[in-house]
């Protein structure tokens, strides 16, 4: 039973579920057709990086936590991932920066052959 199991034990048990929970989501995105696997490719990358993160993190698990993640009843990257999905992410507020950073970049060096306004309009140049 698990509860006499050493932390040492608990740990290559836990390396042991979410080796396979990634491999049966590898094998369950496999079997899916081309559109379905692009429409999950977002999933598919969180739920990668969430198994190299906790892979990393389980050597500083303790012994209490070790014991509440294998007795989930659920997948632990199932779990993780939900809980994921309900954050706000900031990736797009960070994307939307860099692009607007790098528009002002873009304009402040431009030339004075053809500038353009900020709306892209070229402006009229008197002959």
């Amino acid at each position: 039973m698990v509860r006499n199991m050493d932390e040492k034990k608990l740990r290559e048990l836990l390396l042991e579920r979410l080796h396979l929970e990634i491999q049966l989501f590898k094998d369950l995105m496999l079997h899916k057709e081309k559109e379905d696997i692009y429409s999950a490719s977002y999933r598919i990358e969180v739920y990668v990086n969430l198994y190299e993160i906790l892979v990393v993190r389980t050597e500083r698990i303790g012994e209490l936590l070790l014991r509440r993640l294998l007795y989930q009843q659920t997948g632990i990257l199932d779990v993780f991932y939900e809980e994921w999905l309900g954050r706000e992410d900031s990736f797009y507020m960070e994307l939307r920066d860099h692009v607007e950073d790098m528009l002002d970049v873009i304009s402040a060096s431009r030339t004075d052959k053809g500038k353009e306004d900020d709306d892209g309009e070229e402006q009229n140049k008197a002959a």
